[in-house]
């Protein structure tokens, strides 16, 4: 007959009468995986395909791509996907030296490590051997600044082969001429030369014997470093603000300045002496040093306080008061007027009350419906649905205006408009003008009549402002293109080199970007385009395209402006980027599009990962953003594919993923059609170009083409976020989590609300008050926001039945307080792993706590007589520490691992006595 193996435990026990601490061993589980692809930002990489997969070298126990060709001096972005799941954290970036093939390594030991190697595919080459003037500071690497990079002078470093020489080899075509100076890592800092050097490219790699005889001037430091650190990171009228720098250097460096203003004009001075602003003096707190002779010094300064709705603007330098010359933060130049301007804007930072409780539902108006077949000009019905979908498929204002009724009964509160404006694309991101909308979406007359008619139901709107780029073809751009200097536009851009060649969206040729940092183009986007859509248009907020392209600087004046118009506007940001470089816009923006919960939960329901990792992704977010910043979290949107085709068209998965994204911190985006099961007619990764349009299909209008219960559904989560306070403003707690369950609270003093989802294939029950380590005996009942269950508690316990594929989201009614666990029992979670039949990396081995007996005991474990288990306990998420315990078994048998809180190093197995045994 079975036995609870539970009960068990209790006579295990009397046979624990003897335990001996026993030899510990490291487990080296090398971190290999299936398969790893390169995906990036450059014109050969893409985002979204498996083209770049990478070959694993076992040699050097590294994974290699094939050649892949770079453009010399642009920096590209990209990541590596293993088994499936992106890499975290931020993308990596790196800027190929010239123009040429590069193979990228993978390191899976240390997975952030740069590294791209040349292919070695070249035609031709030909080598610079350098020798420098003798006072050329040992610190300071050469670099060469050529045709093949276009002229960047940090993309190139030299080799050094000599006390005073160096050597780079440039790369090409046979007979190819290559311009190129010599810098040290720096325009300021070129040698005096009256023309550039010249050297043809030849297959016999030929050799060029250069000597520069001086430089233009000699850099200060190695680097100063101090991006945005400045405490308070929000300051109000009351916070003088300290600001902290960084400095590597070799010779001395003993002192600083911050040049600020507060009357947004931009900051200017040199060595101490303010030439527009004042000046807050920078003192040296530490400097260590290095055994490669480079020390490291911190300085600190205060910025006084200043008064609410105050623009600070800085720029900061470092030099020796015995030497010429100093050297700016962040970009290390010498002159103030190429310096990075750094800005806070000092207020009671606050977004506003109805952003935090929005739903917001995301339109792309050319895929959301044709109300006016009068505009269709760009339309072609008579194409495929895979070539129509690539350009415009008849969706306009007037569509929206018709279902608006729709929107309302949905129960969202918040409309995000997709571009509009005058250009050459569908989606709209291409603007030719700012402040006209094209025809084939409407009018700006008709934008108006939106706007007003969401206002009646209490709706508010909020458009999709971008402020990094124009089309090629916007007038601006056009006027620059034509005549040169002698535009009024040519500083709106930046020319690299007059007319084909300047700085662009992601290499996208057809969208320069703006130099928003130019006075006369910052003035047009915030006196002229902010108001018209503001004052004019009348929406109640921005939804900012690539909002880390503009400067932080840009941003305060932005705020400053959005705010003076509107102080309850709504400006949130796409900020594709880490959690770090997201938070980086508290203060300057009211929140951001939430990509790292969105990647949390598709790797949770798409890729399989664990409930642990979710809960440990979902708390590292919502402690990093200030409690006044609004993350927009999501499932899908315009730029990856729709959830519900990646979940196999899984309609419970889609349920559960959007149940979870309502219950968490944020405001929640609905993506049209999301509500109605709107998927893919293509997939995306077998197509080479247009992958998005799959993305953006058109909203199926009749109702035997929509997926009514997901529907429903999401009309229950809506209400739910309305009826429930906390789900809006409530503090988030993660009370569980194991592979398969995570248990979370939103909180607030007058509302508590409990998350319970099971992913997994078994359902499970879970004992709350034991979770909560609640010992105060109370009556407590949980009931369901989504239907009409409901769980009462009985004397000490509240068991909560989650079947499994679950999500449900409670009402708490009574009082349920998280208590820490006793002394005794230490620990909330208690997971052994381990060497076969044990694994390295689930919780399937949780132990459980026996109050009377004070430890921590599996489920019976099958061993085998003579063959050693190595093990270690997982305690609240963290491994134990030291080394790997063992374990060999005398005779073949179940076993049972204790966990004593109170001796955690000591190996306490015991057999179950065959006639117990289950």
């Amino acid at each position: 007959m079975k036995i609870s193996w539970i009960w068990m435990i209790g006579l295990v026990l009397l046979f624990s009468l003897f335990v001996q601490p026993v030899a510990q061993n490291v487990q080296a589980d090398a971190k290999t995986y299936d398969t790893v692809v390169l995906r990036g930002s450059a014109e050969a990489l893409d985002w979204s395909s498996d083209r770049h997969p990478l070959q694993y070298d076992e040699e050097e126990g590294v994974w290699l791509s094939e050649p892949v060709t770079l453009k010399g001096g642009e920096t590209t972005e990209y990541k590596f996907v293993y088994d499936g799941t992106w890499m975290t954290g931020s993308n990596l970036t790196v800027t190929a030296p010239q123009d040429a093939a590069y193979i990228f390594a993978f390191h899976p030991e240390e997975e952030r490590t740069v590294d791209i190697r040349p292919a070695g595919t070249h035609e031709a080459s030909a080598t610079l051997e350098l020798t420098v003037p003798e006072h050329t500071p040992e610190w300071v690497k050469p670099t060469v600044a050529s045709s093949t990079n276009h002229f960047h002078y940090t993309a190139a470093p030299m080799t050094k082969t000599g006390e005073d020489t160096y050597t780079f080899t440039l790369v090409g075509e046979d007979g190819q001429n290559v311009s190129y100076i010599y810098s040290l890592a720096g325009k300021a800092y070129e040698e005096v030369r009256s023309e550039r050097r010249t050297v043809t490219l030849t297959k016999d790699s030929s050799v060029q014997n250069d000597t520069v005889d001086q430089w233009k001037t000699i850099p200060v430091a190695q680097s100063v470093t101090h991006d945005f650190n400045h405490e308070p990171y929000t300051p109000t009228k009351k916070d003088e603000v300290d600001v902290t720098v960084e400095v590597e250097h070799f010779g001395p460096i003993d002192t600083g300045a911050v040049y600020y203003t507060t009357d947004g004009s931009s900051p200017s001075g040199k060595r101490g002496e303010a030439e527009n602003g004042m000046t807050a003096a920078l003192r040296v707190v530490e400097t260590s040093g290095s055994t490669d002779g480079i020390k490291t010094s911190t300085l600190k300064g205060t910025i006084p306080a200043q008064k609410n709705e105050t623009r600070v603007k800085y720029k900061i330098d470092v030099w020796n008061t015995g030497s010429q010359g100093s050297q700016f933060a962040d970009n290390n130049v010498l002159f103030p007027e190429e310096a990075t301007e750094f800005a806070y804007y000092v207020e009671d930072y606050q977004s506003p009350d109805w952003a935090k409780e929005s739903v917001i539902y995301q339109i792309f108006v050319d895929r959301f419906r044709d109300g006016s077949e009068e505009n269709n000009t760009s339309v072609n019905p008579d194409l495929p649905t895979d070539e129509q979908l690539k350009g415009w498929m008849g969706g306009d204002l007037q569509g929206v205006l018709e279902k608006i009724d729709y929107l309302d009964e949905l129960g969202v509160n918040t409309l995000w408009i997709s571009p509009i404006y005058e250009g050459p694309y569908s989606h709209g991101y291409h603007p030719t003008d700012f402040m006209n909308i094209d025809p084939r979406f409407g009018s700006n007359q008709l934008m108006k009549e939106l706007v007003d008619e969401a206002h009646d139901r209490d709706m508010k709107v909020v458009y999709d402002l971008v402020p990094n780029h124009t089309s090629n073809q916007h007038p601006f751009f056009q006027d620059a293109v034509e005549k040169g200097e002698a535009s009024t536009y040519y500083e709106w851009y930046t020319f690299l080199k007059w007319p084909d060649e300047y700085e662009t969206f992601y290499d996208v040729q057809e969208l320069p970007e703006l130099n928003n940092d130019h006075p006369e183009t910052r003035a047009y986007m915030l006196e002229e385009v902010v108001p018209f859509w503001m004052e004019d248009i009348g929406v109640d907020g921005f939804r900012l395209d690539y909002a880390k392209g503009p400067s932080h600087s840009f941003w305060v004046d932005f705020r400053h402006q959005v705010k003076s118009i509107d102080s309850e506007a709504f400006i949130f940001g796409e900020v594709w980027d880490s959690l770090e470089t997201i938070d980086s816009y508290t203060g300057k923006l009211d929140g951001a599009i939430d990509f790292e919960t969105q990647s949390a939960v598709f790797n949770t329901y798409i890729n399989d990962e664990s409930m642990n990792s979710l809960a440990d992704s979902l708390m590292t977010i919502h402690e990093t953003y200030d409690e006044e910043f609004v993350p927009a979290t999501f499932l899908d949107s315009h730029d990856m594919p729709r959830f519900i085709y990646e979940a196999d068209e899984n309609e419970t998965t889609m349920k559960n993923a959007a149940t979870l994204q309502f219950a968490l911190p944020g405001a929640p985006i609905i993506y049209y059609g999301d509500e109605v099961g709107l998927s893919q007619s293509g997939d995306h990764t077998k197509v080479e170009e247009w992958k998005d349009r799959y993305y953006r299909e058109m909203m199926p209008w009749d109702e035997s083409k929509q997926n009514l219960d997901i529907k429903a559904h999401y009309e229950e989560l809506i209400q739910a976020r309305k009826d429930q306070p906390a789900l809006a403003h409530g503090d988030m707690k993660v009370i569980y989590s194991d592979d398969d369950v995570l248990v979370f609270e939103r909180r607030m003093p007058q509302d508590h609300v409990l998350t319970v989802i099971n992913k997994g294939e078994n359902s499970r029950t879970l004992n709350i008050k034991e979770l909560y380590n609640q010992k105060t005996r109370n009556k407590v009942m949980l009931q369901s926001v989504i239907d009409e269950s409901r769980t009462l508690s009985r004397r000490d316990d509240l068991y909560v039945k989650a079947d499994a594929h679950s999500a449900q989201v409670y009402d708490v009614k009574g009082t349920l307080t998280y208590e820490e666990p006793s002394e005794e029992k230490k620990y909330n979670k208690v997971v052994l792993r381990g060497s076969a039949p044990l694994d390295w990396e689930t919780d399937k081995h949780a132990l459980t706590y026996n109050e009377k007996a004070g430890v921590w005991s599996s489920a019976p474990v099958a061993l085998k007589a003579g063959e050693t288990v190595e093990y270690k306990f997982v305690r609240d998420g963290e491994w134990q520490e030291g080394e790997n315990l063992t374990f060999t078994p005398e005779s073949s048998g179940e076993y049972i691992f204790h966990f004593d809180p109170q001796q955690e190093n000591v190996v306490k197995v015991v057999q179950v006595p065959s006639s117990k045994a289950s």
